[in-house]
């Protein structure tokens, strides 16, 4: 028997991922019925312009959806969904029934909030039930910010192994094959009208890095070795069109390896970046596999642009797909040389 008639919960359910999963797998195993709040697009507009590290949230239909195809999968018992406006959502109706409040330990203020305005109101206190937060592979909650941030995957895998933060990790000759074709759209020429708004880019090579420099598009990183097609070509920055205002960071990582040094870098940039300032990795060897490391650690919707010889420049927008596959191939290096 159901400890509980009915169940309200709430979320803005972005990137639908495990600790969604087992929030509302909680819910349906005490109740009968669960009535889930899901936040609107204006909501959520409200919440952005108070935190402005919030970005790339799915719009309400897309949110919802996930939510209801969850249920319809595993759900035995009723369900609703409704769009919420506020943190109240429909609770404080004189009409509204629930017994309990589905929460996290992080918006358990929340509902003790909703309990004081329907005290204020002549109505029940709902009873207040702490869903368990559920981990990632680092024991941080999985939390759509890290996902969005590109640190997790849905599942709380994490896309940077901490290991390869402290290892040089060397392409297997037998993977060299795989880093020849495209990763992503190739572009003959820049269009600066066709570029990306509103997300980072990434500059990978020091001709790539000249081509938006030279068209005024500063890159918020950019990852040179005055090198190309392996040859000493530049020996300054300011050959390149920097300004000279560009925080550097050097790293060594020689051809056909990733080395810690370099992974610690690019982390470190996205850990402290903001749009106020443009980085440079200036490797120390030769910067042929730096994509790689960059593709893991970026957000999602960031832009990596690199050099294709003979060709022109790929276009990579980092997405959840492009990052697995990085993933996928970075977990088949190795940690000896040839």
């Amino acid at each position: 028997m159901k400890k509980f008639k009915t169940i309200v919960l709430g979320g803005t359910f972005d990137h639908f991922h495990k600790g969604h999963e087992s929030f509302l797998k909680h819910g349906l195993s005490i109740s009968g019925r669960l009535i889930v709040g899901v936040t609107s697009d204006a909501y959520v507009g409200k919440i952005k312009n108070k935190k402005s590290k919030i970005k790339n949230i799915e719009s309400y239909g897309e949110r919802k959806k996930s939510v209801e195809n969850f249920l319809n999968k595993i759900a035995v018992t009723k369900f609703e969904i409704i769009r919420i406006y506020d943190m109240f959502g429909t609770t404080l109706d004189k009409d509204f029934y629930a017994d309990a409040i589905l929460v996290s330990k992080n918006t358990r203020a929340g509902a003790e909030k909703i309990n004081g305005e329907r005290i204020k109101r002549g109505l029940h206190q709902f009873k207040i039930i702490i869903s368990p937060q559920i981990l990632a592979e680092d024991k941080k909650p999985i939390s759509s910010f890290r996902i969005r941030n590109g640190e997790i995957d849905r599942r709380g895998k994490l896309y940077v192994k901490p290991t390869w933060l402290n290892k040089t990790l060397f392409l297997p000759q037998d993977l060299r094959d795989k880093l020849k074709d495209p990763w992503g759209k190739l572009i003959v020429q820049i269009d600066e009208k066709k570029l990306p708004k509103n997300f980072g880019l990434t500059a990978v090579g020091d001709e790539t890095a000249k081509t938006f420099n030279n068209i005024g598009v500063r890159p918020t990183i950019s990852i040179i070795d005055f090198k190309v097609a392996r040859k000493k070509k530049f020996s300054d920055i300011a050959e390149l069109g920097f300004s000279g205002k560009e925080k550097i960071i050097e790293a060594e990582s020689p051809a056909g390896a990733i080395t810690a040094e370099l992974f610690l870098a690019i982390t470190q940039i996205f850990r402290e970046l903001n749009s106020d300032e443009n980085y440079i990795i200036k490797i120390k060897g030769e910067d042929d596999l730096s994509v790689l490391p960059l593709i893991l650690a970026a957000p999602l919707k960031f832009s990596v642009f690199y050099g294709q010889p003979n060709q022109g420049i790929i276009y990579i927008k980092i997405d959840e797909e492009i990052k697995n596959k990085a993933y996928s191939l970075v977990s088949k290096f190795i940690t000896r040389g040839y």
